[in-house]
């Protein structure tokens, strides 16, 4: 459970230092963010800004699909899943069987962390 928490708090904290704007597929294998403010002081729209470039359109796509605002959300979602699992053990350890499926499930969330050094085998 640990690891899980810390993995989601480092999405979320890597998310909100990359937000600010919606990035979007540009064309020439770029990923662009709109403009933030819309407008520079002089009421003239800014230039948009430049995320990154890809060896192709899939790959920018990617890059796109995994914005910073799609990482919230995925977080947000994880993180309830880890709610419903700690309601479940505070259930079980008043007597209240449970399934274990929400267990599986953290394994399964866990597993998209395998590259990195804490996680363990045994999580699979």
């Amino acid at each position: 459970m640990t690891f899980l928490k810390a993995r989601l708090d480092r999405d979320e904290a890597v998310a909100r230092a990359c937000m600010g704007a919606s990035w979007r597929v540009a064309p020439g294998g770029r990923v662009r963010v709109d403009a933030w403010p819309e407008t520079a002081g002089d009421g003239q729209p800014e230039k948009q800004g430049f995320v990154a470039s890809a060896e192709n359109e899939a790959y920018v796509e990617h890059i796109v699909r995994n914005d910073p605002k799609q990482v919230l959300r995925r977080v947000v979602g994880q993180r309830r899943v880890v709610a419903l699992y700690e309601k479940e053990q505070w259930a079980r350890q008043r007597g209240v069987p449970g399934s274990g499926v929400l267990e599986d499930v953290l394994r399964g969330l866990a597993s998209q962390y395998s590259d990195h050094p804490a996680y363990r085998s045994e999580w699979a």
